[in-house]
């Protein structure tokens, strides 16, 4: 396991005059019960106790993984205000390599699994177990880029530049002659309704009109938003994306850039949008847009909704990682 917590990144320097160095890490949490912990982190995730007295247990891997010091509620080698004090919110995240055997065995083990592995539109892969004092376990691993996305990404660009409607992939291209042999066929993944065929700039057999009903299949949530596809190259649409965006009260995106701009109009609510130093709140019926490959974070300080349109190739990266991912509601 590595140490994590954030995405993998390059090697920088400190920020300037900044001399701490730092030659372990140690995450120090007081529960009700030491030894159920203990037996968890033993257990489950391979960790060896390096030091013990009552009430106390200190825990390491001898690898990149933080250190765990388990402290009894109510000691006495806390100042009197922590003493009774838990972390609430805290969550511990492992970068792991082979997530999905992990999970199979975390599972085989009768670990206590609370959240099934899931992929993050910004390419994490990620599940969740819980001890039985309540401690989270976020286990971690960075999706390698999707080649085939890379590929495409130039060729979707220079044909929308060109207007030659093929450089749509493969796949929206059989979507798109499907929906034209059967006018009210049902896409794996949306119901497309077709009509007037007819013979246009982008060649023989595009459909006039394409009429998308989203399903359960295009949602896709995330601890942070739920996103609903609409238009999408597999979905009917050869040139844009669009989909809505859901977030709760609190909610908050993680930063992140997109290879192609993006324009949001705010249906309910209102959002929070960070792009380095500057924020803006857009209220409902208020529209942002955000240019391709700045770094943005959006923040729903109260229950929102939005409908987001951009070009069918646009990929997303997370600051510091390499590679770059698909946002699968709008493939």
């Amino acid at each position: 396991m590595e140490r994590a917590g954030s995405p993998p990144r390059r090697s920088t320097p400190l920020s300037s005059g900044v001399t701490l160095n730092v030659t372990t890490s140690t995450l120090s949490l007081t529960v009700a019960d030491v030894d159920a912990s203990r037996d968890f982190f033993r257990t489950h995730l391979g960790y060896e106790v390096a030091m013990a007295a009552e009430g106390f247990v200190s825990l390491s891997r001898g690898d990149a993984a933080a250190d765990i010091v388990l402290l009894r509620s109510g000691s006495e080698v806390l100042p009197p205000e922590q003493r009774d004090q838990q972390a609430a919110g805290l969550i511990l995240a492992l970068t792991v390599s082979g997530i999905e055997a992990e999970e199979r065995r975390l599972a085989a083990a009768g670990a206590p699994i609370t959240m099934p592995l899931r992929e993050e539109p910004w390419g994490e892969r990620l599940f969740q177990l819980t001890d039985p004092n309540g401690v989270v376990v976020q286990l971690v691993e960075w999706a390698t880029p999707d080649p085939a996305v890379a590929e495409d990404a130039p060729d979707a660009a220079t044909g929308a530049a060109t207007g030659v409607s093929d450089a749509v992939d493969t796949a929206a291209v059989d979507d798109a002659e499907a929906a034209v042999d059967t006018a009210d066929e049902v896409d794996t993944v949306a119901a497309v309704d077709t009509a007037a065929v007819v013979d246009l700039p982008g060649g023989p057999g595009v459909p006039a009109l394409s009429v998308i009903t989203p399903t359960d299949e295009n949602v896709t949530a995330s601890p942070n938003a739920r996103m609903t596809g609409l238009a999408a190259p597999s979905r009917g649409s050869a040139e844009l994306s669009t989909w809505t965006v859901e977030m709760a009260a609190g909610q908050t995106g993680p930063e992140h850039v997109i290879s192609r701009e993006q324009v949001w109009t705010v249906t309910a609510g209102a959002l929070e949008v960070s792009c380095g130093a500057v924020t803006e709140k857009v209220e409902a019926g208020r529209t942002f847009v955000l240019a391709p490959g700045v770094v943005r974070r959006i923040h729903a300080p109260e229950a929102a909704e939005a409908h987001v349109a951009m070009r069918a190739d646009g990929v997303a990266s997370v600051p510091g990682t390499d590679g770059t991912r698909a946002l699968p509601w709008a493939r």
